[in-house]
């Protein structure tokens, strides 16, 4: 769909769903229930809060999950609330230096933030770009949100934890890959496009898995392989899709997802433990739109806003949806550890 029908589409949404909303609440009254057809709004707050964001009209949502995902986000939360979401999505590096440029000029463009967790978030509330989720008001939160996923006494809430993948060739490996050892096989030399270890934390904490799992000689023989370092999972999950590597790592279901959709001969495979990166929720300070941010927050943070985010992405939700046997959270990696991590792979 192109991108003026698609903005129109959904600007008729938003529309309709405020239409909707006003004459619910002239026909029933301030204490009934605000929304559309499918918003069933009780709480006082809630409702008060909808008007606010309905009267700022837009939300600015910048992300690193896949474009798709984000649209599948907004379309449901302009769906549901009558306000229109402008998704803006970039990689995580790209995207926190947008953020961070912005945000210290003192002209932030965003009003909500989907990114990687890292030790960019405490950097961004102690500067105050970023205002601590625990103190904005948002409704019904933290209600049944599970605590284990609430960083910072709940300033960073994990919305989305996503599974390290291998991503493979479905025409040139017959058979998915049964083990993480299959980086090392040299029938794969030459072959691998792998993302460079330092472009994330999460990447990080699932190479110093593998030194746990399987020693360091495991990660020598994956840098004999000669891989092609990248500095993200898309340009690795593109190139094994074009046939210019075999393995790729690491995968991210979604863009995956997408390049199987269009004929693409890409699949992905979990051979063995695995951890992957967190998507945290940011709320931009001093944002154009901060009513429609809070009003996103909830409903990202809500089972059905969570669930449906675990259900576009692939990823798994911290209600449970899409979590499997084995993942392990990404544990802190140290200054000597990842020193020691990329003198092993060859990348420092």
């Amino acid at each position: 769909m192109h991108s003026r029908t698609r903005s129109l589409t959904r600007r008729a949404l938003a529309l309709g769903a405020s239409v909707a909303l006003m004459v619910g609440l002239a026909a029933c009254g301030s204490d009934s229930s605000a929304g559309s057809g499918t918003a069933n709004v009780t709480d006082p707050e809630l409702q008060k809060l909808v008007e606010a964001a309905q009267e700022e009209g837009t939300l600015t949502l910048y992300g690193v999950p896949d474009e798709a995902v984000l649209q599948a986000l907004g379309d449901r939360f302009t769906e549901l609330y009558g306000v229109e979401v402008e998704p803006v999505r970039l990689v995580s590096a790209d995207l926190s230096q947008r953020f961070s440029s912005e945000a210290d000029s003192g002209a932030p463009a965003s009003d909500a933030i989907l990114l990687t967790h890292s030790p960019f978030f405490g950097d961004a509330l102690d500067k105050d770009w970023l205002t601590p989720v625990s103190d904005a008001g948002i409704p019904d939160h933290p209600g049944d949100y599970p605590e284990e996923y609430l960083e910072r006494d709940g300033d960073i809430p994990i919305v989305s934890l996503v599974q390290t993948s291998m991503v493979y060739n479905t025409d040139a490996v017959s058979q998915a890959p049964t083990s993480w050892k299959a980086y090392a096989d040299p029938a794969y030399r030459g072959k691998l496009a792998i993302a460079d270890p330092a472009t994330s934390p999460a990447n990080l904490a699932f190479w110093q898995l593998m030194r746990d799992e399987y020693g360091d000689d495991f990660l020598r023989a994956i840098a004999a392989n000669n891989p092609s370092w990248q500095n993200s999972a898309v340009p690795g999950t593109q190139a094994v899709a074009a046939g210019e590597a075999v393995l790729g790592h690491p995968g991210v279901e979604a863009i995956v997802r997408n390049l199987r959709d269009s004929g693409a001969p890409v699949d992905t495979t979990v051979p063995g433990p695995s951890t992957g990166p967190e998507i945290a929720l940011g709320l931009t300070a001093n944002s154009e739109h901060p009513n429609a941010a809070k009003l996103f927050a909830h409903f990202v943070l809500s089972e059905e806003g969570s669930t449906l985010l675990a259900e576009e992405s692939g990823a798994g939700s911290p209600y449970g949806t899409n979590l499997t046997e084995g993942f392990a959270r990404p544990e802190p990696v140290s200054a000597e550890q990842e020193k020691a991590i990329t003198q092993l792979l060859g990348t420092e």
